[in-house]
């Protein structure tokens, strides 16, 4: 087991994989969508959340049955895919995870862009977006990873700080709660999203499950960081919504006031994104990359100049889309949804068809209501 982790060491990987800057968008959704309603369909997400990642390892345990040298396939979201339901099915996994991460590039400059100019009111959002585009892609440049994750670990401390600090500034306020519908389901297809982004990151829990010391407990690691996760983003949410009001920001650092600790908050969390950020687009290039015949087929001209691509385009769409909580909307409704609601289903019937198990009726039920539902979101969020 050496070089594997423990069962704690697993929840504090599925915590970090959902508690980010996306967090920050909470209270705008809480606004969107109501106090009520938006606690409601998050638990409803994070229990999700957590079957869903039951019917993974249970249609990874169908395949290793028949063949235990496919264990190794399992280490990514895409071998998942491929291993349990066809090679044409992983290419389509490899699509729907570069347009996330495209997505994420996007709402990456956002944030950055407009908190920066809650800092600077001189300087209009689109402009630090501008600004900021060539930072970004000098780190897309990156690649060796070496010290990122240390600076990112730092920023993670940003992070809980950053969420420490909305909170109590929150409540300094006079609170508002008439002023926030209870429920109000017409805004779900918009504002579920920023919950999706949050919640849906089972793309991102593969290498984690293959490193534990005992796969099997992985379920039960992952009950664990979900509750936790949704302990803390429905009080933050609700505060966050209820205090600052219906017009609440869909980046809520961005309404602190002051200087000092207040600014050095907001310079943390935008140094965090940076630091995050090669980590986020790491599996884009990659996916890219071997699309184009692979990095070492490749020159360092060609490398940098589709990473460049990516980034610059990126960046334009976050002046189309100038708001945080949209994108979150179409990353998160759209792209996130697909990889957790939809594909994790089919894994699950393929993998026990094709290895003659039978087939558990009620399993077999959720499935098909979980990716109908899938479908339904990611269809409502694109056009929302």
């Amino acid at each position: 087991d050496s070089g594997k982790i423990s069962e704690t060491a697993a929840i504090m990987n599925v915590i970090k994989s959902i508690m980010g800057a996306g967090a920050f968008a909470l209270p705008w959704a809480y606004a969107q969508t109501g106090l009520v309603f938006t606690s409601v369909y998050m638990v409803v997400a994070a229990a999700l959340c957590v079957y869903i990642s039951t019917l993974m390892q249970m249609a990874k345990k169908a395949v290793l049955d028949k063949d235990s040298s496919k264990l190794a396939t399992f280490g990514s979201y895409t071998g998942y895919v491929e291993s349990t339901i066809g090679p044409f099915a992983g290419k389509a996994s490899q699509l729907i995870l570069l347009s996330c991460c495209f997505g994420i590039c996007s709402a990456y400059q956002v944030f950055v862009a407009s908190t920066m100019h809650t800092m600077v009111p001189s300087i209009v959002q689109n402009d630090f977006i501008k600004f900021g585009a060539p930072v970004f892609v000098v780190l897309s440049w990156l690649r060796s990873l070496s010290g990122v994750s240390v600076i990112s670990m730092f920023g993670n401390i940003s992070l809980l700080i950053g969420l420490t600090i909305v909170t109590g500034s929150a409540l300094q306020l006079p609170a508002q709660w008439g002023a926030i519908p209870a429920i109000n389901v017409a805004a779900f297809p918009e504002a579920f999203g920023s919950v999706a982004f949050l919640f849906f990151v089972h793309f991102t829990m593969p290498p984690v499950e293959s490193n534990m010391q005992q796969p099997e407990l992985f379920p039960r690691a992952c009950f664990k960081a979900f509750a936790a996760c949704t302990v803390v983003s429905a009080v933050f949410g609700t505060i966050g919504a209820a205090y600052f009001g219906p017009g609440v920001s869909s980046v809520i650092v961005a309404m602190l006031k002051g200087s000092g600790i207040v600014a050095a908050v907001k310079v943390l969390l935008c140094l965090n994104i940076l630091s995050t950020f090669p980590l986020i687009v790491r599996g884009a290039f990659d996916i890219i990359e071997g699309l184009l015949g692979g990095a070492e087929n490749m020159s360092d001209l060609q490398i940098y100049a589709q990473r460049t691509v990516f980034v610059v385009s990126a960046a334009t769409l976050a002046i189309c889309i100038p708001s945080f909580g949209k994108l979150l909307g179409l990353v998160g409704g759209v792209s996130c949804t697909v990889l957790t609601m939809c594909f994790p289903p089919l894994m699950f019937y393929f993998a026990y068809k094709a290895n003659g198990k039978d087939i558990p009726f009620m399993h077999l039920l959720a499935s098909i209501i979980i990716f109908v539902g899938g479908v339904g979101m990611a269809v409502s969020a694109a056009i929302a």
